[in-house]
């Protein structure tokens, strides 16, 4: 199971619990996120299309509770992409109220535009909760936070998704909204954002398993940034030893060892007796600063210069 569908279930779960007036906003939320309207020879028929069974239940449970709808559920299938969606189907009477509470103005009692909120849904904290949250149920998608950070809010007009934005600002979380294909998509990308949302919206136990991979996550990529980091250093001070070699190589074929000052020479001696030695190590051997040695193996690469060795810039500084 997704991450996305845990989260859906368990919020779900915690919906048994809230106010007639929350869970009309909760309902209202999943209707605009998830309801289309089709006229029968009964009347209105508002339809609802879910992948996730637990949401196509609350819907059902709570269109008969508040509206008393005649409710329908179905399966449709998708072949092509292997997918299997939960269908649920309200008439009645109750349907008119419902969608009059959703804002769609189907009996001309305000002033409809697509897109439209009523303030009623969201006029105080637990109502705006509870529409968010029935619009994540109807609409909304969470990424694997062992994957990444992302979750979004599909919106069938930009209005909508605008309101949304406004609502969630609102509650103190910062989202955008950019157009897809024919959607408009209400979007969180920063870790701490989703996780807020998701707390907001009352899934705790996702919150505290999002936290938690959001923290493996964190020292993982720091130990990867300090590998790296420790990779890159012994790289360059693999590079620079060789240089060094080539250097003391160079001048023994061109002008022997013995030319050398006898500080230079027993620098030499000391980097071909232990070519895989850091200059730490070095400095310990020769009971001199790092600095000093460091100084000491630059004369020797300026000498070796100045016999005619072309030397690779990458390659001048010793790396510990």
């Amino acid at each position: 199971m997704s991450f996305s569908s845990q989260t859906k279930d368990e919020l779900v779960e915690s919906c048994k619990l809230g106010s007639t007036e929350e869970k009309r906003s909760l309902l209202c939320g999943i209707t605009r996120a998830a309801g289309s309207m089709t006229l029968g020879r009964g009347g209105i028929v508002l339809q609802y299309i879910t992948e996730n069974c637990s949401v196509a239940a609350l819907t059902v449970r709570l269109g008969r509770e508040l509206y008393r709808v005649t409710a329908e559920t179905s399966i449709s299938e998708k072949e092509r992409l292997n997918a299997v969606s939960n269908v649920v189907k309200f008439t009645g009477d109750g349907v008119r109220n419902l969608l009059n509470d959703a804002g769609y103005g189907v009996d001309g009692d305000e002033d409809f535009e697509l897109g439209y909120i009523p303030p009623r849904l969201t006029d105080d904290e637990s109502k705006a909760k509870a529409f968010l949250r029935g619009v994540f149920l109807g609409a909304g998608s969470v990424s694997d936070p062992n994957k990444g950070y992302h979750l979004e809010l599909v919106c069938s007009y930009e209005k909508f998704a605008a309101t949304l934005c406004d609502i969630m600002a609102g509650l103190g979380i910062s989202a955008k909204f950019l157009p897809r294909k024919s959607s408009y998509i209400v979007y969180l990308k920063d870790g701490e954002l989703v996780s807020d949302f998701i707390t907001l919206i009352g899934a705790m136990n996702s919150t505290m398993a999002f936290e938690e991979a959001r923290v493996m996550r964190s020292v993982s990529n720091h130990i990867n940034r300090q590998q790296n980091f420790e990779d890159a250093n012994m790289n360059k001070a693999a590079a620079a030893a060789a240089q060094q070699l080539l250097d003391i190589e160079f001048i023994r074929l061109n002008a022997g060892l013995d030319s050398l000052p006898p500080k230079l020479r027993g620098a030499a001696e000391l980097r071909i007796n232990n070519p895989e030695a850091t200059l730490s190590d070095l400095a310990e051997m020769a009971e001199i600063s790092k600095s000093g040695l460091n100084h000491r193996l630059k004369k020797l690469q300026q000498i070796a210069k100045e016999l005619g060795l072309e030397i690779n810039d990458k390659n001048k500084e010793q790396v510990d």
